[in-house]
């Protein structure tokens, strides 16, 4: 298992108090989010598609969707991808 040490700032640490016993956890929950408001950002901009941004967030596309509703995402379209789209 790799160790790592992060610096957290002293005001915040009462706010970790409550979850010392389940840092890792807490690592992990963490960069689940990050990585589904990558794909959310990255699909909004029209950078990827609704499945590719399931995939990076690395969940279903069911519950991608639940994301999008819960975040008001809603990817940006040109013209031109909805007539390559279509064509």
């Amino acid at each position: 298992m790799a160790t790592t040490t992060v610096e957290i700032p002293d005001e915040r640490m009462p706010d970790l108090e409550a979850y010392k016993d389940r840092l890792g956890e807490l690592l992990l929950l963490g960069l689940s989010q990050m990585k589904i408001q990558e794909a959310l950002m990255l699909y909004q901009r029209g950078l990827v598609s609704f499945g590719r941004a399931a995939e990076l967030a690395g969940l279903s596309q069911h519950e991608m969707q639940q994301q999008t509703q819960a975040f008001g995402v809603s990817p940006r379209w040109t013209e031109k991808m909805v007539e390559e789209e279509l064509g």
